[in-house]
C-alpha cells in the first residue's frame, strides 16, 4: 500500500496513512479506502478491484425514496443495511486481496479500492480515475451485488462486455483454473436498457478508454434491490463464495501479465 500511497501523494492527492492501507479523502466526511500488493516484475501496471461502501442510510435520508424493490419489511425497520448492495461486492474486495497476497504471484500491482459516493452519483470513483494516469490501469474488475439471486442456476454477468475481450478472458482462465467443465460460466449482462454499465464504479475509469467492467450476479428488478430487507439473512453465503473464487480463477491472467484486454474506446 505505501508503494501506490506514495504515487499518489506525487500527484498531490495527500493519503491518510492507515494501518494496512490509507483512506484518501474527498470530502470532510467522504474516504475511498485503498489498499495495494506491489507488482514484481511491472508493477507501473496496476489491476483495480473495487466495490462500494456505502449505501442509501435510513428511510429518512435515502435519496431514491420512491424506488426499491417490494419484498416486505418489518415493522419499525428503518435502517438500509445494504447487505447485498453492496457489503457483499467488500467482502469480495477483501477477499481477493487475502487471496493474491496468500499466492504471491502477482506480476503486476494490485490495488484494492472501496469507495463511497456511488449511490450519489459515482462521485468518488469519478475523484479517483480523474486523478490517475489512466494508461497504467490495465484494468478494473468492479463487483457488485453477488449475494443473492433468483436464478435456479445463477451466473455472474459481467456489464458492459461488448466494449472490449474481458468476458473472454473471464471464462477462459475459469477453465483453466476454475470448473473445466463450465464453458461460459461468466455472461454477458442480461440487463442492457437498466444501462447498469454506467450505474456503478466502473464507468468513471471506462470513459478514460480504460477497460473497466461490472461483474454482477443480481438483477437489478429483485425484490430485496434498495430495500430496506437487504439484511445479511438474506444472503446465499455458499454462493457468494463460489462467485468469489470463480473471479480468483478468471482474473488469474491480468493478475499475472499473460493477459492485457483490449482498451475501450473513449467516449
Amino acid at each position: 500500500a505505501l508503494f501506490i500511497a506514495n504515487e499518489f501523494e506525487k500527484a498531490g492527492l495527500n493519503p491518510v496513512a492507515g494501518n494496512n492501507g490509507f483512506f484518501m479523502q474527498i470530502k470532510p466526511s467522504w474516504f475511498n479506502v485503498i489498499g495495494a500488493i506491489k507488482g514484481k516484475s511491472k508493477p507501473g501496471q496496476i489491476i483495480i478491484f473495487s466495490a462500494h461502501y456505502d449505501h442509501l442510510g435510513t428511510k429518512s435520508t435515502n435519496p431514491f425514496p420512491n424506488e426499491g424493490g417490494n419484498a416486505p419489511v418489518e415493522d419499525g425497520d428503518e435502517i438500509f443495511n445494504g447487505a447485498n448492495d453492496n457489503a457483499s461486492g467488500i467482502a469480495a474486495v477483501i477477499s481477493l486481496a487475502k487471496y493474491f497476497k496468500s499466492q504471491n504471484n502477482n506480476e503486476r500491482t494490485l490495488v484494492f479500492v472501496a469507495f463511497t459516493g456511488e449511490e450519489l452519483g459515482l462521485s468518488c470513483s469519478q475523484y479517483l480515475a480523474e486523478n490517475c494516469e489512466p494508461d497504467s490501469i490495465i484494468a478494473v474488475i468492479n463487483i457488485e451485488m453477488i449475494g443473492r439471486s433468483e436464478s435456479s442456476k445463477p451466473k455472474p454477468y459481467l456489464t458492459g462486455y461488448e466494449q472490449t475481450d474481458i468476458l473472454k478472458i473471464l471464462n477462459r482462465n475459469y477453465r483453466v483454473f476454475g470448473d473445466k467443465t463450465e464453458k461460459e460460466f461468466f455472461k454477458p449482462d442480461p440487463f442492457l436498457k437498466s444501462f447498469l454499465f454506467m450505474r456503478s464504479d466502473n464507468y468513471p475509469f471506462a470513459r478514460k478508454g480504460i477497460p473497466a467492467h461490472t461483474i454482477m450476479l443480481t438483477s437489478p428488478f429483485y425484490k430485496y434491490y434498495h430495500n430496506l430487507n437487504d439484511e445479511p439473512e438474506t444472503l446465499d453465503y455458499d454462493l457468494m463464495k463460489k462467485v468469489v473464487r470463480s473471479i480468483s480463477s478468471g482474473v488469474s491472467g491480468l493478475v499475472t501479465g499473460a493477459d492485457t484486454p483490449e482498451r475501450i474506446q473513449k467516449f
